[in-house]
């Protein structure tokens, strides 16, 4: 895919390669990366081999956080260096086909500047999708109250604008704390200078225990929205979907868990797959919400958007987030060969069906690529 980036879209891809190198290696290192545009594959291969030895002295970001179960690496070193390398280059030009050269999409690459926690409370608020009763804020050195804190409240705890659940707390009322005066002197022991949002914390269905459902929508030229997967985690050993010890396909028409998601990090590989066959009532409608918000975005620049949420008594949908699919999505593009040739035939520009002129992802992959990818994977 790197070139067959190179060959139809030089210019382009050269000026996104300059872009996202500068981003994510820093200004004189990235001027030297991008010197090299036309072999980056093989100059990829030897930053994953300098950062294997960097990870030995400092920690990779990727296990920094409770979300490290979607980065875990092989065991065996040589399929672990391996795993790094398609890692780091299947985002690098599948990022390229959902942002094309966009500055802003771009930059979300690396860090969230306009899409944080707040942003994506607002975008659910408005569509009416339920999300968790948002508490108070803390600003980093005091709390700002938005409703009165219950008696029996239990929170979750979220930095603004954090990812795979890096400074997530979770505190019981009555074990952790007892009474706001508790709640203040918490948050300023852990969240000094750090702002954060403090919210109820909200119980999943009781036979379902703990999960996220992982809804990702794209954008279509026609400036519509078609629901790209949808991803079951389960299995869950905290109050957090982080602790997720299985990963399940869901078919969106029947709400039918179809397969196991093994394919998505080397922790799933050996995973049972006791639920397959099982129904997600409230699945339908919980996908509309996430199509409805992702419609109701302006930054049309946001081609891809991962939802999380998680189903409640009653079969309805709590979200949590979204987020810029840029990492997920190249997982999905790049799960088999029959995805990699649906994109490059029939959905990616010059030579596929879009008509924007605008270099990136053209349009979006639907039931058409799910069904196709589902056959191979059956």
């Amino acid at each position: 895919m790197f070139y067959w980036c190179l060959l139809t879209q030089p210019l382009s891809f050269g000026y996104y390669t300059y872009k996202h190198s500068l981003l994510w290696y820093g200004a004189f290192p990235g001027i030297l990366i991008a010197l090299c545009y036309p072999i980056m594959p093989f100059i990829i291969v030897l930053i994953v081999a300098v950062k294997k030895i960097q990870d030995l002295f400092v920690e990779d970001w990727t296990m920094a956080g409770p979300g490290r179960v979607f980065f875990l690496k092989p065991s065996n070193p040589v399929a672990s260096f391996i795993w790094d390398c398609y890692l780091n280059q299947s985002m690098y030009v599948g990022q390229f086909i959902l942002v094309g050269t966009d500055d802003t999409a771009i930059s979300h690459t690396w860090i969230d500047t306009i899409l944080n926690k707040e942003f994506w409370r607002a975008t659910l608020d408005s569509v009416d999708a339920r999300v968790p009763r948002q508490i108070g804020a803390w600003t980093g050195s005091a709390y700002m109250e938005y409703h009165p804190l219950g008696k029996t409240t239990d929170l979750v705890v979220k930095l603004n604008d954090s990812y795979l659940g890096i400074g997530d707390s979770f505190w019981n009322h009555g074990e952790d704390y007892n009474s706001l005066a508790d709640l203040e002197v918490l948050l300023a022991e852990k969240y000094k200078g750090q702002e954060a949002l403090i919210l109820e914390l909200v119980r999943p269905k009781k036979s379902e225990g703990v999960h996220s459902v992982d809804i990702i929508t794209m954008r279509t030229p026609e400036d519509g929205v078609s629901i790209l997967s949808i991803l079951f985690w389960t299995d869950c050993t905290t109050d957090s979907s982080h602790s997720t010890q299985a990963g399940y396909t869901i078919d969106l028409e029947t709400e039918t868990i179809t397969a196991p998601a093994d394919w998505y990090s080397a922790y799933f590989t050996t995973m049972g797959t006791p639920r397959i066959g099982d129904k997600l009532p409230g699945l339908k409608k919980a996908c509309e919400k996430a199509v409805a918000a992702h419609e109701n975005i302006e930054h049309k620049w946001l081609t891809v958007v991962g939802w999380d949420c998680m189903m409640m008594e009653g079969d309805e949908a709590v979200f949590f987030e979204g987020n810029f699919a840029g990492a997920r999505v190249p997982r999905r593009m790049f799960m088999n060969w029959t995805t990699v040739k649906l994109f490059v035939t029939e959905y990616f520009w010059p030579f596929g069906t879009g008509t924007s002129a605008q270099p990136g992802l053209q349009m979006g992959f639907g039931t058409k690529l799910i069904d196709k990818a589902r056959v191979k994977t059956e």
